[in-house]
């Protein structure tokens, strides 16, 4: 970051930053759509509309107070302070500490108007702030003269109990949520969708004196907020495993239609996992083969770490699509056996009775001399004929495998 970026002082109204506000209808609102978390999003861009972070309506309307949460964390190898800001333009204007090494800057929600401040002060480009308010974006790097930016999505698997066994897929939701990042020498700044993430393990590291993320830059720091979103993701496939073979068991003992739903909802899931994996690969590989000095050589190893889990990652989620796929044939190959079954009891009975109705029908016809209607025991000898012969019938099935035998 340049001098004049951090001794500038923005002359925009003062804006109070604190603890979230009831009133206040924060982005990252969701609902529930086919086992898929969705969000509400704001400030889409409508057909047409002026490219930049200055043309959206609430760049120039400074938020409610207490309806944004500003953290920032300063450290060095020996020293760090921690804090929470109250007010922005006073934060913006003061100077960087000579102690300190790196400043971790986390925003959530993001605003349009704290967006543009930060744009401002630290001149990164308007299409870049843009992007952050704009959810979602798809996983990249985009490379400028003092700064990258960096776009990621952490993945979430919000569990609920199952009504039932048969919708124990759709009882999941995925949650996706954008983490959009500015990379500087010695300041980044994380833009979060909702308050709440997996980075928790990370600050607890860095309250720890002459620890390797404290004896470190920036972007080693980056590396590892990288690293805990896709070692995160680890956990979820976890889960979408235990979710299928439940499902398979549950598709042999009982293939009923919530079933095909909820392996439709597994696909739908898995297919959304690997839309969002699939471009953070290219993105921890590009910034391996970042070559402009803002990566050091200290750092690419672990970078190249996490690509090789990203490649994992991918691997595996391909194997659970197949196992998907493979439930749906699964599914139908159990509904087409328990079809035949039904068939197979429906032919036996109709095989047992076809004799027994020829018999009936040849001495209901209306001739006048048939010899066995006047025999005193006729009547009952030919109900006992035809008990022997469907027992004879029911034994011979049951010698052939047709019934009795699995």
């Amino acid at each position: 970051m340049s001098k004049k970026a951090r001794n500038s002082k923005s002359s925009t109204a003062k804006v109070v930053i604190g603890k979230p506000n009831k009133g206040i209808n924060l982005l990252g609102s969701s609902l529930s759509l086919s086992g898929v978390r969705t969000k509400n999003r704001q400030h889409r861009v409508k057909p047409g509309a002026l490219p930049g972070i200055e043309h959206i309506a609430d760049a120039s309307t400074a938020p409610a107070p207490d309806s944004i949460c500003i953290n920032y964390i300063d450290y060095c190898a020996n020293q760090l302070e921690t804090g929470s800001v109250t007010d922005l333009d006073a934060f913006l204007a003061k100077p960087l500490r000579d102690w300190l090494t790196v400043r971790w800057i986390n925003i959530s929600p993001p605003h349009p108007y704290v967006i543009n401040q930060f744009r401002q002060h630290f001149e990164f480009h308007t299409l870049a702030a843009e992007d952050v308010m704009h959810i979602p974006q798809r996983p990249r790097v985009e490379l400028f003269d003092d700064h990258l930016f960096v776009v990621l999505r952490i993945m979430q698997l919000i569990q609920a109990e199952p009504s039932n066994i048969n919708n124990i897929a759709t009882s999941n939701e995925l949650d996706s949520e954008q983490v959009s990042l500015f990379l500087y020498d010695n300041v980044l700044i994380t833009f979060q969708e909702e308050k709440g993430d997996v980075w928790q393990p990370i600050r607890d590291r860095l309250q720890k004196d002459n620890v390797r993320i404290r004896k470190n830059g920036t972007d080693y720091l980056l590396y590892a907020l990288l690293d805990a979103i896709v070692d995160h993701c680890f956990p979820v496939l976890e889960q979408y495993g235990d979710v299928l073979e439940a499902l398979e068991q549950v598709t042999l003992n009982n293939p009923s239609v919530e079933v095909l739903h909820s392996i439709h909802s597994v696909k739908q899931q898995l297919a959304l996992l690997r839309r969002i994996v699939w471009p953070m690969r290219e993105v921890v590989d590009q910034l391996y083969r970042e070559e402009d000095g803002r990566i050091t050589d200290t750092t690419k190893p672990y970078l190249r770490d996490v690509y090789e889990h990203t490649i994992q990652i991918v691997e595996i989620i391909e194997s659970y699509r197949e196992m998907a796929s493979g439930l749906t044939d699964l599914y139908m190959s159990a509904v087409s056996n328990r079809m035949n079954e039904i068939m197979k009891v429906l032919t036996i009975m109709a095989s047992v009775f076809i004799p027994l109705t020829f018999i009936v029908g040849v001495y209901g016809m209306n001739f006048e001399y048939m010899p066995e209607l006047t025999w005193r025991w006729a009547y009952p000898a030919i109900w006992c004929f035809f008990i022997l012969l469907t027992i004879a019938m029911l034994f011979y099935f049951w010698r052939k495998g047709w019934i009795g035998k699995n």
